[in-house]
């Protein structure tokens, strides 16, 4: 039999043990309980750091068009918070 020997990790396995770090990170923040509102502010800022200036140009628009879009929706509660 031709038994092939790996040593180390290859790409697949870098590949696979950095997505379940990831998993983990979102999995411990689902764990805060954080709101829709809370989790496209955590993306944002996430985009934020980001290395590719490019790619961090397109998830903030995505960022504003989702925040503008909710700001429409939602022109019938007045955002002013008043003492009464």
């Amino acid at each position: 039999m031709n038994e092939i020997k790996k040593y180390g990790e290859t790409k697949t396995d870098r590949w696979a043990l950095e997505s379940q770090k990831s998993r983990e990170i979102v999995s411990e923040i689902m764990n805060f309980g954080v709101n829709q509102d809370q989790l496209n502010q955590i993306i944002n800022l996430l985009a934020l750091e980001l290395e590719n200036r490019d790619h961090m140009n397109e998830y903030r628009n995505v960022f504003k068009n989702i925040q503008n879009s909710d700001l429409i929706g939602d022109e019938s509660t007045s955002k002013i918070i008043l003492d009464s």
